[in-house]
């Protein structure tokens, strides 16, 4: 059923003469002899070794794919097939060979064809697999094709423009990566750790951390679903790269109106853009015309020229990039979510925004306050999108923005930061309630699937906390007891003639001492006596 071929190579060596050393594989017995003989004739005395570390077991058995399994002793090939003779004899049957016969990168290129393409973060999947099947000399995916051809794609990227490569290297090469060319089943902890060791040199861990979580998920996959058997999953026992990474910045004073103020310049520039090219629909058409790029340049150039004055008199102000932070700063809202609101889900009446699809997969809905609605309304409703913008028109405002007022360097502003100020801002807000918020109020305008997220705004919550304990421990009574007794408590409005003519209506203090309290005790109780001690 199972037998162990020595598939190991031949070493003919010389007595002191390692230059003529020469190795065979198994397979070339006749080269061999022809070597040894040709040694021989020229008066030398060939040794014939066999280097012993390589082996393999084939398995047969009727009704069964044969197969073949390699080991690098002979003790190890003796233990797969006893292993397999074991597991046959109980009617089991595992392909072993099927985790040899394939590599990590062709399991990491089947998961972007076919698993990656159901994920909402399918595009930035595919540049993570890309940039690793380069690194280690492989041919990239083509991620356009991979959701065209998918079954059930997501539907978040129906209709999206994928980026096409350019041929330009922005990410560093990672020598390490090359260990994904090994068959899946020779792939050990030791492997991944080498890599986030060489990684690490070159960018941040928490990058690090994403790409292993996409190696994760490839062999989570090739195992549990695609059911391709190793001894042990090769993630068990890696050790991700440490980082903290969480943000905490707040805007200081004055930021936040030096941030607006540079957003309603940044409107106006984008304003007079839309005005020009209201202006000069016929020169742009015959630019297109135009033979070379130089004539389309120099056409729209001229244009702009001509037109420029014009626009700056006549264009109408529209607040994108204003109500953008300000619609952050008011609702918390995410980045994702914002750009992809549409005026079919607001609703201005009832002052909601309904979002069909968070971070977290779920739907959710934005309280949006009156400032908020005031905003939204002075927009113009140019299509389906409330900002009408990519994400890459947004990235590079957002650093024009930051630029003008003065935000960048060390005091540098994410638009991530702009969603932790308006928790920040609810939280203190809470504070100033005689009910306050709580963390699950919190959550209910974050967002946040999970209360452990929002853990860092507890101190926030405390002041709120505070004055709800006193609403729910408030008593009419001005007494309390104290081991036993009855005490005033602090700033109990009580005088000292209420209290020693008892008109109040709390009953007087009893002050007793300790023999008319030995005299009110009941007669059944015995006092104790001291032991005698010899």
């Amino acid at each position: 059923m199972a037998s162990i071929e020595n598939r190991s190579r031949f070493v003919v060596t010389i007595q002191n003469r390692e230059d003529l050393t020469t190795t065979f594989a198994c397979n070339r017995e006749a080269a061999l002899k022809s070597h040894i003989a040709q040694l021989k004739a020229a008066g030398l005395k060939p040794k014939l070794t066999r280097t012993n570390d390589y082996y393999a077991i084939r398995i047969r058995e009727a009704g069964q794919r044969i197969q073949c399994l390699y080991a690098t002793s002979e003790q190890e090939a003796i233990n797969i097939k006893q292993r397999v003779e074991l597991e046959r004899r109980n009617g089991l049957f595992i392909d072993y060979a099927k985790g040899r016969s394939v590599t990590l990168a062709d399991l990491m290129a089947r998961y972007l064809r076919e698993e990656s393409p159901r994920h909402k973060g399918f595009e930035v999947e595919g540049y993570i697999i890309n940039a690793m099947l380069a690194d280690a000399g492989l041919p990239r995916a083509d991620i356009e094709q991979a959701y065209r051809e998918h079954r059930n794609p997501h539907p978040s990227h129906e209709g999206k423009v994928f980026r096409k490569p350019s041929g330009k290297t922005v990410r560093q090469a990672a020598p390490a990566t090359c260990f994904i060319r090994k068959p899946f089943a020779d792939i050990v902890p030791d492997d991944f750790s080498d890599y986030v060791d060489d990684r690490c040199q070159f960018v941040e861990a928490a990058t690090v951390n994403r790409e292993i979580d996409v190696l994760s998920a490839v062999c989570h996959i090739a195992i549990d679903t695609w059911r391709i058997p190793v001894a042990k999953n090769p993630m068990d026992g890696v050790r991700r790269p440490k980082f903290f990474n969480e943000r905490d910045r707040r805007l200081a004073d004055g930021e936040e109106a030096r941030l607006l103020a540079a957003a309603y310049d940044e409107d106006a520039l984008r304003s007079i853009e839309r005005r020009l090219e209201e202006l000069m629909p016929t020169e742009r058409a015959s630019s297109q015309e135009a033979v070379t790029l130089y004539k389309r340049k120099t056409i729209v150039k001229a244009a702009r020229a001509q037109y420029l004055s014009e626009a700056e008199a006549t264009y109408s102000h529209a607040p994108w990039m204003e109500t953008f932070i300000q619609f952050q700063l008011m609702t918390g809202a995410r980045r994702s979510e914002t750009m992809s609101l549409t005026w079919a889900n607001i609703d201005l009446a009832n002052q909601t925004a309904f979002i069909p699809e968070s971070k977290n997969g779920r739907p959710r809905k934005l309280p949006l306050r009156t400032d908020v609605v005031t905003l939204l309304e002075s927009l113009p409703r140019s299509g389906e999108q409330v900002f009408p913008m990519s994400v890459d028109a947004l990235r590079k405002a957002w650093a024009r923005i930051c630029e003008a007022a003065g935000l960048v360097g060390r005091d540098e502003l994410h638009i991530h930061d702009l969603r932790h100020e308006a928790i920040s801002r609810v939280a203190d807000a809470g504070g100033r309630l005689p009910g306050g918020f709580s963390l699950v109020d919190l959550q209910a305008f974050s967002g946040h699937r999970d209360t452990r997220m929002l853990l860092r705004y507890t101190h926030l919550c405390t002041p709120a906390l505070a004055k709800r304990l006193d609403a729910a421990f408030a008593s009419e009574t001005q007494t309390v007891i104290h081991r036993g007794r009855r005490r005033l408590k602090k700033g109990a409005s009580l005088s000292m003639a209420e209290l020693t003519s008892g008109s109040s209506s709390t009953p007087p203090l009893k002050v007793t001492s300790h023999h008319a309290r030995a005299a009110e005790r009941p007669s059944n109780i015995i006092p104790l006596r001291p032991r005698k001690v010899a």
